[in-house]
């Protein structure tokens, strides 16, 4: 009985593979299987090879920074390890360190744990730094493969979250990816 949300997100996702960056908001009440019908669409993109879904979540009572996107680099680190011991080469940004210490998990992955880290002591400037070394990485790896990034209730994130979010959304040349949230209305 989704179909017309089903068809909605294989449209956004047609468009990602034109090139496009494309965010998609599936808002509904408390119960209504808003994170149900995100993750039929997006395990079958997976199962179908069509792309690398980063799943997260923000949590109401977490309190860590970044929450509505901390899960999803916690997805990401695992992804690029895996891609590291399959053997492939990827192309890290030069802000990658300013990335580590934001996200430090990203740290074990091994080409940037090997990395010294810069000594940039300005918070302001390590933030910046790190939001575009994100956005060349997601970039770079959407180069590669269809990439999708889905939060689910997304409403528990937080100002540095969204902040975050807009920055790869931002125009100029915003990588093509796919991003899904899930929110509860009225949140």
């Amino acid at each position: 009985g989704r179909e017309r949300q089903l068809a909605a997100m294989r449209a956004g996702f047609d468009d990602v593979l034109k090139g496009r960056p494309v965010t998609i908001r599936v808002a509904g009440a408390s119960g209504m299987g808003k994170s149900a019908v995100a993750a039929h669409f997006l395990d079958g993109l997976v199962q179908t090879g069509e792309a690398v879904v980063l799943r997260g979540r923000a949590y109401e009572r977490e309190s860590v920074p970044y929450k509505a996107v901390d899960s999803v680099i916690d997805a990401l680190s695992r992804y690029l390890s895996h891609l590291e011991e399959e053997g492939e080469t990827i192309t890290l940004p030069a802000d990658i360190g300013a990335l580590a210490r934001v996200f430090p998990v990203l740290r074990r992955v091994p080409s940037i744990g090997d990395l010294a880290e810069a000594e940039v002591t300005d918070p302001n400037l390590v933030r910046r730094h790190a939001f575009s070394a994100l956005r060349e990485l997601l970039g770079t790896l959407s180069r590669r493969r269809t990439l999708v990034i889905y939060v689910d209730d997304v409403q528990w994130g937080d100002a540095d979250s969204a902040a975050l979010l807009l920055e790869l959304v931002r125009p100029p040349k915003a990588p093509p990816l796919l991003f899904v949230m899930t929110e509860r209305d009225g949140e």
